[in-house]
């Protein structure tokens, strides 16, 4: 529909100027008035053509009758400065370009308030989502303790090798992911709390694949850290094992079996990088900027929230989180996080 509308405005504005150079040429034996009234008219397509297409229209427009008519003026037997039909083209091409930017500008501020309205109509619904999310997590944290905790009593009835412990475990094991998810509900509906200092990405890329080794042995993929040893940001320990974990961990849920998860790191000035690299299918055509809003997922068993804890936990450090698809297959994800100049504690950077 755009692009028809685009036609026939097109289609207009070239019919115009065709008709007002027509003019141009059949108006030469009629009297001065008639000239005066026909470099008149030759305004309209240019402006037609600055208000529909912008600078490239309007400039392109002034151009075309501007050349299209110089033949005529340069006819003028008098002094440059008295020859009008030279002083019209000027405004030609002025009008043009002046009316071009204008509609330019206005679009640019139009598409400014427009994105700065959508914005702010997620972040109302972040909010909302955050605060509804903090109450049920509340609700619910307080009566899974105590679920857990008795539980645990009841475990010491199930010792190793009691037929039934493997549904104790089974139950031990969901609940932890129960109080995940419930801390993962009160991260997101308040501000992260951070305590920052020099953290090496490689050890804690290492950290990260110890903990989640066994769900990558579980899903058979393998899991390879090139962080390189000089790489030191300056983060909180905890919430930066959260972000690579989360990272990491949706990787793995991507991942084919026999496939294999990257970490990598890149500097640049003033920040490191760390790219998450699976084999899965890559991210949804067209969602690529939806992953990091919470409660998306198209996962049966996902609740939305790990992209979205990343973004925040990303944001709080004052750095930055994307995910794309890679060229060759799979996903990848870069969050970048200011670098540290400090040495690690215990240690030195190589």
């Amino acid at each position: 529909m755009r692009g028809l509308r685009w036609n026939w405005r097109l289609g207009l504005v070239l019919l115009l100027t065709a008709f007002t150079l027509s003019l141009h040429y059949m108006v030469l034996p009629f009297p001065h008035w008639v000239h005066l009234v026909h470099r008149r008219l030759c305004y309209v397509p240019i402006l037609l053509g600055g208000l529909w297409f912008g600078t490239r229209g309007g400039l392109g427009f002034g151009l075309l009758i501007s050349a299209a008519t110089l033949p005529l003026a340069l006819r003028h037997s008098g002094p440059m400065w008295d020859n009008q039909d030279l002083i019209e083209i000027v405004f030609y091409v002025g009008l043009g370009l002046m009316a071009g930017f204008l509609v330019d500008r206005r679009e640019a501020e139009r598409s400014r308030a427009l994105d700065l309205s959508l914005r702010l109509q997620a972040s109302e619904r972040m909010a909302s989502m955050g605060r509804m999310a903090s109450g049920v997590a509340h609700e619910v944290r307080t009566p899974l303790g105590a679920i857990q905790g008795a539980a645990e009593i009841l475990g010491e009835d199930f010792p190793e090798g009691h037929p039934r412990r493997p549904f104790f475990e089974i139950l031990l094991e969901e609940i932890g992911r129960l109080k995940r998810v419930v801390e993962d509900f009160l991260d997101l509906g308040r501000p992260i709390p951070l305590n920052p200092r020099p953290v090496a990405l490689a050890e804690a890329v290492r950290e990260v694949f110890q903990s989640l080794g066994p769900e990558a042995a579980r899903v058979g993929v393998e899991l390879h850290n090139h962080a390189q040893e000089e790489a030191v940001v300056r983060a909180d320990p905890l919430r930066l094992h959260q972000a690579l974990a989360n990272l990491v961990l949706n990787g793995l849920q991507a991942s084919p079996r026999g496939g294999s998860l990257r970490v990598r790191t890149e500097g640049a000035p003033g920040f490191w990088t760390v790219w998450v690299e699976d084999e899965g299918p890559g991210l949804p055509p067209g969602e690529e900027g939806r992953i990091f809003e919470p409660f998306f997922t198209r996962r049966k068993d996902g609740t939305g929230l790990g992209l979205a804890l990343v973004k925040q936990i990303a944001q709080a450090h004052g750095g930055s989180v994307e995910g794309r698809n890679r060229p060759g297959g799979g996903s990848v994800f870069a969050l970048a996080l200011p670098a540290s100049d400090a040495p690690v504690p215990g240690g030195s950077r190589a």
